[in-house]
């Protein structure tokens, strides 16, 4: 039994130094990439002079309620490029994750059920995006690395 425990808890430990990482990585690239081509695209809308097919997504197609669409069009565009980027490298992790879990919550929620945007995936992205929101980057990201040879040992 106690060589069981033993090998039991090397792979644990080999399992947290190199999985877990690769990981969280992994998740941080899945959803910055999600959200950033769709940042893109209304960004690209904007440089070919057809911004207001994206204002009038927000405006009358997915209106979020509360907010006119040619605000909603320019804070939608500007977190969907900036947060994934964030997430990306994971920097200010938890912020990214957090602005892009909040956009999720808004899309899935808010907006009334006739416009019919609404996706089963989209919970699967608010798990997602819960991750890096809780635990940060991880060892393979822009938080850990300034933290480890910035802060004082122990104080992040």
């Amino acid at each position: 039994m106690k060589q069981f425990c033993t090998l039991y808890s090397k792979i644990i430990k080999i399992s947290n130094k190199t999985l877990s990482p690769l990981l969280d990585l992994g998740i941080r690239l899945f959803m910055a990439n999600i959200f950033f081509t769709s940042g893109k695209l209304k960004f690209e809308n904007y440089l070919n002079g057809h911004w207001e097919y994206t204002v009038e997504a927000f405006t009358d197609h997915h209106p979020i309620p509360g907010i006119p669409g040619e605000i909603a069009a320019i804070a939608g565009t500007t977190g969907e490029l900036v947060l994934p980027i964030l997430l990306a490298f994971g920097l200010f992790t938890r912020f990214g994750a957090a602005g892009l879990l909040i956009m999720t919550l808004s899309i899935q929620f808010l907006v009334p059920a006739e416009y019919e945007i609404a996706n089963p995936d989209h919970y699967m992205w608010m798990l997602l995006l819960a991750v890096p929101m809780l635990k940060g980057g991880g060892m393979l990201s822009a938080d850990f690395i300034l933290c480890k040879f910035v802060c004082k040992k122990g104080a992040c």
